[in-house]
């Protein structure tokens, strides 16, 4: 699609996602913790490659990939919003969504096609670049051009205070999204509030807390903060093309 040059003076070409390169999604993978490259040996569970397939041949792509030489720096993936919703390491949820395959070869009639944004990655060494913004307004661009009408995503608990940067978490931060055009507002075709409620928050910051988590993540979230229902919620963030 285009090629960009990073602050850090790489260069990093940006491209759609094809049925030869689909990204390696499924087996629990989570993408932070795999380096993927263009014909790499890390291959997609069938279950996820048909089902990006399928979307692929329909609609164009699923994912907005960042290429450096043949490293995978980032990719936004996404899905129209009225097929099966899964994320790249959910198998339980990929194998679910092979039921629906005919939701995506025959779509249903919509006057405000959107799509969902899944999963906006951006490795570790090339962060700090812009990059993840850059991927959210190719995005943007490239569902324009197509008809789209409106791209909505889940903004993360992290309210831009400093102490908090060092929050992990499955969904990008809340000012990146802000930085590339989106607005936190409803979105009623998924049921999503703008922003979660207190309760919402609340288990949001036990889950961040909890055992499960990776064991680098700090322990230090201070449950006291007058601020953490802000910092802990979840934000459903809308871009009207």
């Amino acid at each position: 699609m285009k090629d960009v040059k990073l602050k850090d003076g790489r260069k990093i070409l940006l491209r759609e996602m094809t049925k030869q390169d689909i990204l390696p999604g499924g087996n629990g993978r989570c993408p932070v913790n795999c380096k993927m490259v263009i014909g790499g040996t890390l291959l997609p569970t069938d279950n996820f490659r048909i089902l990006n397939e399928e979307m692929i041949k329909k609609y164009g792509t699923t994912a907005i990939l960042a290429i450096d030489q043949d490293v995978i720096a980032g990719f936004v993936n996404f899905y129209p919003t009225w097929c099966p919703h899964f994320d790249l390491c959910q198998d339980e949820q990929i194998n679910e969504a092979m039921i629906h395959l005919e939701e995506i070869r025959s779509p249903p009639p919509c006057d405000d096609p959107a799509l969902h944004v899944r999963c906006l990655m951006v490795r570790k060494e090339y962060r700090g670049n812009h990059l993840s913004i850059t991927l959210l307004n190719c995005l943007k661009d490239w569902a324009k051009s197509r008809g789209w009408k409106k791209i909505v995503g889940g903004g993360n608990m992290f309210s831009g205070r400093a102490q908090y940067q060092w929050l992990i978490a499955p969904k990008p931060p809340k000012p990146i999204w802000e930085k590339a055009g989106f607005v936190a507002k409803d979105f009623p075709a998924l049921g999503l509030k703008a922003m979660s409620d207190r309760e919402g928050a609340r288990l949001s910051l036990e889950w961040y807390k909890s055992d499960g988590f990776p064991k680098q993540f700090p322990k230090d979230v201070n449950p006291e903060d007058p601020d953490w229902p802000m910092i802990f919620a979840d934000y459903t963030m809308v871009c009207e093309l």
